[in-house]
Parts: structure tokens; sequence; C-alpha cells
């Protein structure tokens, strides 16, 4: 069982911490528990808790509403509103819930209904992304583990994966063609997955490589299927090359008209870069890119 401080429940319910204490003193709504040195901390339950009746603020129910109800009230009240059509920030909060708990049934509910009512797309735009950033960000800080990171995203990939199969792309000879990869040692390939995806459904051909792809690998692919692009995902945490040289070895050992590169634009600015990269900002740059 995990201890929380007020500021990683702040965190993972999106609910401020001056909230917290004023819903604590006034409603005593969570009773935080203190350690042997008088250290206020919260249990797995308390968040879980908290972050439903987070959910239920946001629908517009009033918390001297809340605090009235028990928890098992509570819990009703949740699994019936979020049956009906909800809002971005719903589904993430829901999420982030379904991770917490371990429960693979409960994120593929989620995630079924978020593609149901606002497609695959925006589902990875909005929902997706944002929610594996705040998961990573809140790991890097130790207000979650790396098993529920690891657990959530192996649900996401799996269920993504069927999407990708379910795409067919035309055929024929005038469409672009794109290398996908991750260099060895960077571990979003989630993220790479989801821009497999998002290419595949606007009718690009996809060379999907995978993950920990040397130079001499990437040469070599790039030279049996001579793509118009190659794309790839430089963390700027990267331990293994300074990206900027990376970068340059890259550019300069393929003749490849474009190489499109994410991950690292605090790092490298695109004024910075050689004329045959394009650095981008985030998912929304790239789909821009390939809509011109």
């Amino acid at each position: 069982m995990a201890n929380y401080s007020i500021r990683d429940l702040a965190k993972l319910s999106g609910i401020k911490a001056h909230t917290i204490r004023i819903w604590e003193q006034r409603y005593s709504i969570i009773e935080p528990k203190r350690t042997a040195s008088n250290i206020r901390y919260y249990t797995d339950q308390d968040l879980k808790f908290l972050m439903n009746i987070a959910f239920l603020n946001r629908k517009g129910i009033r918390i001297s509403k809340i605090a009235k109800l028990s928890k098992e009230e509570i819990k009703t009240e949740v699994d019936k509103l979020s049956e009906t059509e909800a809002e971005h920030t719903d589904n993430f909060q829901s999420l982030a819930m379904a991770m917490m708990e371990l429960d693979e049934p409960k994120i593929g509910k989620i995630l079924s209904k978020c593609f149901s009512q606002n497609g695959v797309e925006d589902t990875i735009l909005n929902v997706l992304v944002p929610f594996l950033e705040k998961a990573s960000l809140l790991w890097l800080t130790g207000s979650i583990s790396s098993m529920h990171e690891q657990f959530a995203s192996c649900v996401i990939r799996r269920r993504i994966l069927t999407e990708i199969t379910k795409l067919k792309t035309k055929k024929g000879q005038d469409l672009p063609k794109i290398l996908l990869y991750l260099p060895e040692g960077d571990q979003q390939e989630l993220y790479l997955m989801f821009v497999q995806y998002l290419l595949k459904k606007r009718n690009i051909e996809v060379v999907y490589l995978g993950t920990k792809v040397d130079i001499e690998d990437l040469q070599l692919a790039a030279s049996i299927h001579k793509p118009n692009f190659i794309y790839t995902i430089i963390s700027e945490r990267h331990k293994c090359y300074v990206p900027a040289c990376y970068i340059g070895r890259l550019s300069e050992g393929m003749e490849v008209p474009h190489l499109l590169i994410s991950g690292f634009q605090h790092t490298m600015k695109q004024s910075e870069s050689p004329d045959n990269v394009t650095v981008l900002e985030d998912l929304n740059e790239l789909l821009e890119f390939f809509s011109n």
C-alpha cells in the first residue's frame, strides 16, 4: 500500500491542496493519518475516494451534498455518471483511478467508451497522450510507482495495436513512406505506436522498426525501403548521446529527404537543425506537417 502527501493527492486528483484542506476541515470528507513523527499522509483508499469526489464535483454536484453521501452512494453515483458521455477530463481521471487500482477491465471499458464516442484519434490526442505524460511525471516525482505506469501502458498498448491492425492502407506507388523507430535507450514505444496509427489512418505507408534501433540498422532499413521520411523520438533524458550530435549523424549518414524528430524540443531549436530535419513539438504538429 502506497502513502501519499497532500501534494501527491493534488497532482493525481486535480484538486488543489488548499481545497482539500478546506474539505477536510469543513466536511470531514477525508481524515489524514499521521506518522510517529506527526507527518500527515494518505492511503490508496483515500486517493481513490478523493478522485471519486472530484469527479462528482466536476459534474456540478456541490461538495456540501457529496459530503452527506456514504462511500457506497458516492461510488454508485460515479458509476452511473460514468456510463453517460464523459468529457476528456473525466476520462483522464477515470484512467488514473483504474491505473491506481490495477484494474485492467476498467481501463478496457474506458477505452472502448472513448473510442466509440470520440474515435480513436481524438482519444489518443486528448486523453491518452495527456494521461501518459502525467503518469510519467508522477512516476518521476515518486507519486506513483513504475509498476502503475507500466501496467497502464501495457493495457493501452494492446488496445492500440488492435486498432492499428484494423486500418488498411491503400496500395499505390505514389503513397508517401515513413520509417518509425526508437534509438537505443529510449522507452517511448507507446507514443511511437500512436504515431503509427495516426499516419496509417492518413494512408501513409508506415514501416515500423520498433525500439533499440542503431544507426547502422536504420541505414540498412532505409536502403531497402527508400522512405520519404524517417521519424523518431529523442528523449531529453537520453544517456547515450547528445541529441544534436546524434541528429547530425543521422542527417549526414543517409540519403533521406526528411527527418522528423520530436521529444527534445527544449534541447535543440528548429533554427539550429540541418535543412533536412524538422523538429516537432507534439503529435498535432506532426499531423499538421502531413496535412500541408
